[in-house]
């Protein structure tokens, strides 16, 4: 007898004896395209999706305040967030399949920026606790994961110096007022 077609057989490349919903296996492709996770066996993408959880935002919902603790991350799966500042002027945008609230995440830092969802929203979330739980007991995903951490932190870094270059030139291209 077949499984359920609810159910997903043994995907090429997956462990012997792997089955999981089909839910969880988009979860679980989603989350090994994230640059946090990028790398991951799908052994370890799998004990991974076990402690997300699955949330909606409604048009116009505060996912995240600037300023709040940064003890979770959201992978956006449906919709559109707004990054705003903390004067409300909006910074860029979140599409389906990028994460916001990593950086939080992982140096524990509070949110430099307020997310509102723009559309009405599926996204995936995990905590620190929860994610640590999981990362604690395999050094190799931990080494996996924190590599791509200090990358993506690198990647931010280098990029804001190029934009606060970019600014001082503006600025000192600028003719000075007269007095």
């Amino acid at each position: 007898m077949r499984p359920s077609p609810r159910w997903v057989d043994r995907p090429r490349g997956y462990p012997k004896g792997c089955f999981m919903n089909r839910a969880q296996h988009q979860m679980m492709k989603i989350v090994q395209k994230i640059s946090v996770f990028v790398g991951l066996t799908l052994e370890q993408a799998q004990s991974l999706i076990q402690v997300f959880k699955v949330q909606q935002y409604e048009t116009g919902d505060t996912v995240y305040e600037v300023g709040e603790s940064g003890d979770e991350m959201l992978v956006l799966i449906r919709g559109r967030l707004s990054v705003l500042s903390a004067t409300g002027r909006q910074l860029g945008e979140v599409p389906p399949g990028q994460a916001t609230g990593e950086m939080g995440l992982f140096t524990g830092h509070k949110r430099s920026a307020t997310i509102v969802a723009i559309d009405d929203c599926i996204g995936l979330t995990v905590n620190r606790t929860m994610l640590f739980s999981v990362i604690e007991q395999d050094p190799v995903m931990k080494g996996t994961i924190l590599e791509n951490v200090v990358s993506l932190m690198s990647a931010r870094l280098a990029e804001a110096n190029t934009r606060l270059d970019q600014l001082s030139q503006s600025a000192a291209a600028a003719p000075e007022p007269e007095p």
